[in-house]
């Protein structure tokens, strides 16, 4: 095998692919990134078995044939190349290594056997359903944070859950204390319903970033979702099994809420975060007399207390303890200049809406006051 590829093309390109390649597996060959050449096109191609991703573009292709080479390593390289057209030859006999060349550079990879790598799930025969790249986009860069981080008891939580519901894509993630719910009005019913992994959402955001007039194609099997535009092919496994009712954890009455400005309240929580306890890091929201009072106290290093303005108010007067980081990683996911706040309770979840109405709820954190 033999290609041309410009420098300017091929890094990002395989920054990507060392993304999604694994730094440690069982079988060596996954840390690789398979590299196919034929007919004027290379693919490359990187697969962890939860995360697959597949980019093909126009190269000069001497020699046809494949090599897998070491991801991460293969990219570092080709990311400190000089600027020009990177020569790409694998080295005879054997054709398991590969040379790489760039005016007076020259490195060579030891690789492996294209015909180790394996196969990329199979979706042919799917008919997929388009979504804009700008819708998909906004729903990952709305839910992605409240997914869990880690949960081994229940690693369906640790995925975002997406359904076509009366005309509206609905993406919902929680992590059991924080939930998220987006929906998207759509063009009739779709056929989709799954639970993705939030790593893939996030690779499909990155790759995403520059692509908002892109329509995306989405293809759904019994156990892989892949996302597909022009040159790429993202996969992503998908949790199996239900995802938790969250129907039952949303309040539907309130006896209070109130308007205020989002940044004006991101800058409330970050100041009076700072001297809330370790252990729980709360704040406490009071919404009183027709005014939003946060506050927060350490018992060895003092307290803090600051009035947020408010556009306006009703109901009773309510106190609520709630986690400082997950009210500011909510604030910093929501579009818009406005948050309406909708208190159920002493006790109960709080409801925060942005200017698209979309629902950020945050459990209340239990106090001895």
């Amino acid at each position: 095998m033999r290609c041309l590829i410009e420098q300017s093309v091929l890094e990002p390109t395989l920054s990507a692919m060392a993304r999604v390649a694994p730094v440690r597996s069982s079988a060596a060959v996954l840390q690789g990134v398979l590299v196919e050449a034929d007919r004027g096109q290379v693919t490359f191609s990187a697969y962890d078995y939860d995360v697959a991703l597949r980019m093909t573009m126009e190269a000069s292709v001497v020699d046809p044939g494949g090599v897998v080479l070491p991801a991460k390593l293969f990219a570092e390289l080709v990311r400190r190349l000089p600027k020009g057209t990177v020569d790409i030859a694998t080295i005879a006999p054997h054709h398991l290594s590969a040379s790489i060349d760039v005016d007076a550079t020259h490195a060579e990879l030891h690789g492996f056997d294209p015909e180790e790598f394996p196969e990329l799930p199979d979706m042919r025969g799917i008919a997929p359903v388009e979504l804009s790249a700008k819708t998909l986009v906004a729903a990952v860069e709305s839910v992605g944070y409240a997914a869990a981080k880690r949960d081994p008891t229940r690693p369906i939580l640790e995925g975002v859950h997406v359904a076509c519901d009366d005309g509206r894509l609905v993406w919902t993630a929680t992590n059991a204390l924080r939930l998220v719910q987006v929906k998207q009005a759509v063009d009739g019913e779709l056929p989709i319903r799954f639970t993705v992994p939030r790593r893939g959402l996030s690779e499909l955001l990155r790759l995403l970033e520059d692509e908002e007039e892109t329509t995306v194609q989405v293809y759904q099997s019994a156990s892989y979702v892949m996302f597909a535009w022009d040159h790429v092919q993202l996969y992503t496994r998908l949790y199996q099994g239900g995802y938790p009712d969250v129907t039952r954890v949303i309040p539907t009455e309130f006896i209070a809420e109130c308007r205020v400005e989002r940044d004006r309240l991101e800058q409330a929580v970050e100041r009076t975060t700072i001297l809330a306890e370790n252990e729980h890091h709360s704040v406490t929201l009071e919404l009183s007399n027709g005014a939003l009072c946060m506050s927060s106290r350490a018992r060895d290093r003092g307290q803090a207390r600051e009035e947020v303005p408010i556009l306006e108010s009703s109901g009773e007067e309510v106190r609520v303890a709630l986690n400082a980081r997950f009210v500011l990683e909510m604030l910093r996911a929501m579009e818009g200049q406005v948050v309406r706040i909708r208190f159920a309770g002493r006790g109960r979840p709080v409801c925060f809406h942005d200017d698209d109405d979309h629902l950020h709820l945050i459990s209340t954190v239990l106090t001895r006051d």
